[in-house]
């Protein structure tokens, strides 16, 4: 059975992207140090403005919805939440923080059951320093991952797709 959870979790991680160009055995050394976690429906997993978790976090099941807090506030000092985007199984979470080492930009929510790989910052620095192919590799497919959505938040933003809220 542990066997089975392996090679899942090493198709989990060729989906993500993040590590395309991996051999199996730089898979298993990227496995060694993660762990999986459950978090049920409407567990927040990472609070906006937190302290970095240190940890990088990729979706084996489930769904996962990212939001900021709006700017502005009611009345009663509480602001909505706008949602930037929901995620699931092969997705990843958390790797701005624990690149940049800065608190969290974003709130994460779980809106289904989900489990999650987590990868904590400690390993995957031992694993991308230690080994410089792996190191280039997924630095270069995390960029690729930052692009892409600094790409879509800026096609959002030219289509209108965010909204400000505008008080009354």
């Amino acid at each position: 059975m542990k066997w089975r959870l392996f090679v899942d979790n090493i198709t989990l991680l060729k989906k993500t992207g993040l590590f395309d160009g991996l051999s199996d055995s730089e898979f298993t050394a990227i496995l060694n140090g993660c762990i999986e976690q459950a978090f049920p429906l409407g567990t927040i997993i990472i609070r906006e403005n937190d302290a970095p978790k240190k940890m990088l976090y990729i979706v084996k099941n489930g769904e996962i919805v990212i939001s900021t807090s709006s700017p502005t506030s009611d009345e009663h000092g509480t602001s909505d939440d706008s949602m930037i985007t929901t995620i699931g199984v092969g997705d990843i979470f958390g790797e701005v923080s624990l690149i940049d080492n800065y608190p969290h930009s974003a709130t994460v929510r779980a809106i289904s059951d989900a489990t999650l790989l987590l990868m904590p910052a400690v390993h995957f620095f031992e694993v991308v320093e230690k080994d410089r192919n792996i190191g280039y590799l997924v630095m270069r497919n995390l960029a690729k991952v930052v692009c892409q959505r600094l790409r879509d938040t800026n096609l959002s933003i030219h289509f209108g797709l965010f909204t400000e809220h505008q008080g009354a």
